[in-house]
């Protein structure tokens, strides 16, 4: 029956029977969570079909009384790494799926950003080329290194206290936050070059809002299966 599950249904549910814990159960399976989804390359579906099967797992002998460490041992962290290698690797397709849909939507919202000023006021403005071009390698290139330090420290501090999870989170957040104010005052400072194009005061807004609706339905589909 769970085969047929999408992988929206199984978060879904691992979400729910996740408050059915106790406490203590609660933490140790989420360390787990955290450690086995931060390895981006492996394949989504088996994830959290092997995930739900745990969690199932561990609520059936927490009504025995037994705690996750009983069931699962003292050794969580290589437990984890034994499942990750377990797991099948994710397709190329979908990796590349996947990218795409993190690039739309963090293009869009850029987009919706840098476009709303020009909608309120109602003024076109000029994109030139040459400083775009390198302005969308830049991004590409910094959100790729960025999502993959993200998933490394996430992955790393998975076993950590909660108070350490806060602090790492806090970072991360101020981090990204460091990234996007780069990206937006570099546009703003270095001497615009290349083929200049004028473009309608609703454009930018409007490109931008059609990137969210399209990353919105990849990731539908991607969910659906």
């Amino acid at each position: 029956m769970r085969m047929t599950l999408t992988i929206k249904k199984m978060v879904k549910q691992n979400n729910e029977k996740r408050n059915l814990l106790t406490p203590e159960n609660k933490t140790y399976y989420e360390n787990m969570l955290l450690y086995i989804r931060t390895n981006a390359f492996k394949d989504e579906k088996a994830t959290e079909e092997v995930l739900l099967e745990m969690l199932d797992h561990l609520l059936e002998a927490q009504k025995e009384g037994k705690k996750a460490e009983e069931v699962f041992g003292k050794a969580p962290q290589q437990l984890a790494q034994d499942i990750i290698e377990s797991l099948p690797n994710e397709s190329v397709k979908k990796i590349m799926g996947f990218s795409l849909e993190i690039i739309l939507t963090l293009f869009g919202w850029y987009l919706v950003a840098w476009g709303a000023p020009d909608l309120i006021l109602k003024e076109g403005s000029t994109i030139y080329l040459g400083t775009a071009s390198v302005s969308i390698v830049l991004i590409i290139g910094s959100l790729v290194g960025l999502i993959y330090f993200i998933f490394a420290v996430l992955k790393k501090n998975a076993f950590t206290s909660k108070k350490k999870k806060n602090k790492v989170t806090w970072g991360l957040g101020i981090l990204f936050g460091l990234v996007w104010a780069g990206v937006i005052l570099l546009n703003i400072f270095v001497k615009p070059f290349g083929p200049a194009i004028d473009i309608h005061y609703y454009t930018a807004f409007g490109l931008g809002c059609f990137l969210i609706l399209a990353s919105y339905l990849f990731k539908k589909t991607r969910e659906a299966k």
